[in-house]
């Protein structure tokens, strides 16, 4: 009977031992609730300012990124396409003449070459989406090539004509460039990237007369076909009275 206070002191005592051990336990989970909340929102906000460092660190790397190479390589390839034929522009007429024309041929001539590229633009789209778009840039600048060799080496008229068709006919390089284009980026970017195609376009046939005169001017003979004598007769610069020859 005396042993029964004594255990009910006693059990009273760690009840509230452990009440109070419990009350110090939540206390400090909720001191370390607000730290670590503190720290995380510390720790977050100096993240934030360091993405502008990041994006310019990143920025040299994406001039040689993938995408601008693939954009270089369509670029220069609607440059050496567009520069070609720009450059034959001022010796037409000294061949056509050579091959017997006159202005109504060279009238022509040029008509017949942009109704090739015209059907040229056509067909180039449908096939570099079936067959890929580098493909058709490929066999583009190759039938292009042919065809100017062609032009060069034609012995008549009728043969210049149709190497010039030909040549007019892989001459579409322009519709299969902006295909790739938007391809390879988003539709915000397509607009000022695909200006550049006309950018070109002019650029080239604003200096490339002026180059292939200056070209024409060096040695007509070993540009244009050494097995035609008529062609070869041509004379660098017009013929007159003190010109051997006129």
């Amino acid at each position: 009977s005396i042993r029964d206070p004594m255990q009910t002191s006693c059990l009273s005592a760690a009840e509230r031992d452990a009440a109070a051990a419990a009350n110090a336990l939540q206390g400090a989970r909720k001191r370390a609730e607000r730290y670590g909340r503190r720290r995380l929102l510390t720790a977050s906000s100096p993240a934030e300012p360091a993405l502008p460092p990041a994006e310019s660190s990143s920025s040299p790397r994406r001039l040689y990124s993938p995408r601008d190479r693939a954009l270089l390589i369509i670029y220069t390839t609607v440059a050496i396409d567009m520069l070609g034929s720009a450059l034959t522009v001022p010796v037409m007429p000294f061949l056509v003449e050579a091959l017997g024309g006159d202005a109504s041929s060279l009238g022509l001539l040029f008509s017949t070459f942009a109704v090739a590229q015209i059907g040229a633009g056509l067909w180039m789209g449908a096939a570099s989406d079936r067959l890929g778009r580098r493909p058709i840039l490929l066999v583009s600048l190759a039938g292009s090539a042919v065809g100017m060799l062609g032009s060069a080496q034609a012995p008549t008229f009728r043969a210049l004509l149709g190497w010039r068709f030909l040549l007019g006919a892989f001459s579409g390089t322009s519709a299969t460039a902006n295909a790739y284009i938007a391809d390879i980026t988003a539709p915000s970017e397509r607009p000022k990237l695909m200006s550049w195609i006309g950018v070109i376009a002019s650029l080239c046939f604003m200096f490339g007369p002026g180059v292939g005169a200056g070209l024409s001017e060096l040695d007509v003979p070993r540009v244009l076909p050494a097995g035609n004598p008529s062609v070869t007769s041509v004379p660098s610069q017009p013929a007159g009275p003190g010109t051997p020859g006129a």
